[in-house]
């Protein structure tokens, strides 16, 4: 019996071990996926409270102020109030973040020896509003946009006096064409830029649906206006652009700093749980060398994506 007894337990653990060694197999084959941009927390609530309207009689009314939802996943409101005139006024607003899509970036080394950068900004077939605005955050000076050969877009810089937009340049890829150009989800657009820096991790932002609200003739109750969003309800991401500081880092900062950004691969999904504790495990001992071998394997593998390899690449030139 206890020979029999011995028997079942050892062959119980090689089970647990083989089940155990199958999910460790099974956890490392993850393929990647990145992200789609994220919602903004920005939440537009009812005004709390509102005061009345003083008349030139030397009366007052009670313009009656709220919010309407007309569309939460078009993200579209309506901001309702009694007019000077005492009719119901109406200002229609959409969220700029009830966009769906997702930016794919990639790294090429030109025959003069900077980079071109090149963004496939994906929308997807479940968003409910077109494409506006794709917005990037760039780290150095030296960056030239590539020229769109159309008349639907323009690119220029946004002001850095806004604190969303106060660090490094950003740069606009804004949709100009007519309302019968509007570009709606299933399509892929390609945006270009080139510069001699590395490729590093950076901010981004999409915008979708229309930006400016129409005027009804008279202003909205101040407590209206002041529920409207001044970029606080972009979507967010993340992706790759130039990065001047990063040429001029030791091997140990440069270790460090993709040490330090693995979390932010992570939640981008550039990479699962298990591949960025395998790099955690090799970039500990600085070893670059170590870990772009690792990248080839990993992009070919999809288990890293071209974001992740083109960091590392450029990091170990």
């Amino acid at each position: 019996m206890k020979i029999v007894r011995f028997l079942i337990i050892v062959i119980l653990s090689l089970q647990i071990a083989c089940v155990s060694s199958a999910q460790q197999e099974t956890a490392q084959q993850v393929k990647t996926e990145r992200k789609p941009f994220q919602k903004s927390s920005h939440v537009i609530k009812q005004p709390r409270q509102h005061l009345h309207r003083e008349l030139d009689n030397a009366k007052s009314y009670d313009p009656k102020p709220r919010v309407v939802v007309v569309d939460e996943k078009a993200g579209k409101y309506e901001f309702r109030w009694i007019g000077y005139d005492r009719k119901e006024k109406v200002v229609a607003y959409q969220r700029h973040d009830a966009i769906d899509a997702v930016v794919e970036a990639s790294v090429e080394k030109t025959a003069d020896g900077s980079f071109l950068y090149q963004y496939h900004f994906k929308i997807l077939p479940t968003s409910p509003i077109y494409f506006r605005n794709f917005i990037l955050q760039i780290l150095t000076e030296d960056a030239k946009p590539v020229k769109i050969d159309n008349n639907r877009f323009y690119i220029g810089q946004r002001s850095n006096l806004n604190l969303i937009f106060k660090d490094g340049i950003w740069w606009s890829y804004a949709f100009v064409g007519t309302e019968e150009e509007r570009i709606y989800g299933g399509n892929t657009l390609e945006f270009q830029l080139t510069s001699a820096s590395l490729p590093g991790i950076v901010n981004c932002r999409a915008v979708g649906g229309e930006i400016a609200t129409l005027g009804v003739g008279e202003e909205l109750p101040a407590e209206l206006d002041d529920l409207i969003p001044i970029f606080e309800d972009l979507a967010s991401g993340y992706t790759i652009a130039p990065v001047e500081s990063l040429s001029g880092l030791s091997k140990p900062e440069r270790a460090k700093y993709l040490l330090e950004n693995l979390p932010k691969f992570q939640e981008a999904g550039w990479m699962g749980e298990t591949t960025a504790k395998n790099y955690e495990s090799i970039l500990k001992r600085e070893d670059l060398q170590e870990a772009f071998e690792q990248a080839k394997k990993d992009l070919e593998n999809e288990f890293i994506t071209s974001e992740v390899f083109h960091i590392i690449e450029g990091l170990n030139q």
